[in-house]
C-alpha cells in the first residue's frame, strides 16, 4: 500500500500542475541559525494567506493567451460548461482563468450535489484570434478523480460534516486559518481545511461511480447500496489537511501541530481515509498558489501517517 501511495503522489502531482501542488514548493527565503528569515519577504513573490485570492499565480509562457481569453471570458466558460456537461454529466461554474503556452487554465467547481474543484484547459489561437471551443480538455484522471472523490463524500455525508466541525472548531480556537479555494483551487474534492486525493483504482467506489454517469439522478440510497465495503481500503483516500498561522509574525507552532494531529487522532466518526497534517506560516507563494515551505511542519505518510479504519 506505501508503494500504491508513492505512485497516487506522483501522479497528484503531475495533476495539480496546472493548478499548484500542495506541499511539494521548497523554493524560499533562507532561513537563519534563530529560524528567521535572512530577508523580507518579497511582495511580489509572497502574500497572506488572509488576502490571497489567487493574483501573481502563472504559468509559462501564458501572459498573451490569458490576456485574450479574459477578453473573450464568455465564449471560454461557454466552451467549459458545455465540455464537462457532454463528457461527465457535471454543470460547473468557473472561477479563474491563467494563461498557459497554448491556451488557458480554467479553475472551476462543480454546482451539483457532487463538489469538487478541477480545471480545464482551453486552446487559443492567437494568430487567429479565436477560442477552439471544439478541442477542450483535461488531465488524465482529473475530473474521474473529482467526481469519485465527491461520491465518497456524498455517501458519508455525516462523516465529512464532523470532520469538517472539528477543524472548523480548531480554526476558532488556535492561532490557525484554512484557505480560500474559489480562485485557485485546485484538483477533487476540497474544502477550505483540505484536500482530497483519492486512488484512481479504487475499486469500492467504481461501481458507485459507474451508475452515476448512467444516470446522475440516481438516488442517494441506491449509490449508497452500490458501494462495495469489502473492496474499500482506507488508504485509497488521502486527506491532506492544510493549516496557516493566522499571525504573519508568528512561525508555525508545534504545539498547535500536535493538537491538530490528536484531535484527528481521536475522533472516532470522522470518514475512513489516511490523514496528512500540515501547518504553515502566513504566507503563500504567490506565482505557485502553494503554501508549503522550508520552515512547514507536519505528520504525514510515510513516516507518520494516520489511518482511520
Amino acid at each position: 500500500m506505501k508503494i500504491k501511495w508513492k505512485l497516487l503522489t506522483s501522479s497528484l502531482c503531475l495533476s495539480l500542475l496546472l493548478g499548484g501542488c500542495f506541499g511539494t514548493d521548497k523554493s524560499v527565503t533562507q532561513k537563519s541559525s534563530d529560524g528567521k528569515d535572512d530577508v523580507p519577504r518579497s511582495d511580489d513573490m509572497y502574500e497572506s494567506i488572509l488576502t490571497y485570492t489567487g493574483d501573481g499565480y502563472d504559468l509559462p509562457g501564458g501572459d498573451k493567451n490569458e490576456k485574450f481569453a479574459k477578453d473573450h471570458k464568455d465564449d471560454v466558460e461557454k466552451a467549459v460548461k458545455d465540455y464537462l456537461k457532454n463528457e461527465f454529466n457535471t454543470d460547473v461554474k468557473v472561477h479563474n482563468m491563467v494563461g498557459n503556452r497554448d491556451g488557458v487554465t480554467v479553475f472551476y467547481e462543480s454546482t451539483g450535489p457532487l463538489h469538487f474543484y478541477a480545471t480545464a484547459i482551453v486552446p487559443i489561437d492567437l494568430k487567429n484570434k479565436d477560442v477552439l471551443g471544439d478541442h477542450v480538455w483535461t488531465l488524465e484522471g482529473v475530473v474521474e478523480r473529482g467526481l469519485k472523490g465527491a461520491l465518497y463524500a456524498y455517501l458519508f455525508e455525516d462523516e465529512f460534516k464532523e470532520l469538517d466541525r472539528i477543524l472548523g472548531e480548531l480554526e476558532n480556537e488556535e492561532d490557525i486559518v484554512g484557505r480560500k479555494i474559489e480562485n485557485v483551487g485546485g484538483i477533487g474534492y476540497m474544502t477550505p481545511f483540505y484536500f482530497l486525493a483519492n486512488s484512481t483504482d479504487d475499486e469500492a467506489i467504481e461501481p458507485v461511480y459507474e451508475l452515476y454517469m448512467k444516470d446522475p439522478e440516481t438516488p442517494k440510497a441506491e449509490l449508497r447500496s452500490a458501494f462495495d465495503k469489502e473492496q474499500f481500503i482506507p488508504e485509497d483516500y488521502l486527506f491532506s489537511i492544510q493549516f496557516y498561522m493566522e499571525d504573519p509574525n508568528k512561525e508555525p507552532d508545534e504545539a498547535i501541530l500536535e493538537r491538530i494531529v490528536n484531535t484527528i487522532v481521536d475522533s472516532t466518526t470522522i470518514p475512513s481515509g489516511n490523514y496528512a497534517i500540515n501547518l504553515h506560516d502566513n504566507y503563500v507563494i504567490k506565482h505557485a498558489a502553494e503554501g508549503s515551505k522550508d520552515n512547514s511542519i507536519s505528520r504525514k505518510f510515510p513516516d507518520e501517517e494516520i489511518i482511520k479504519e
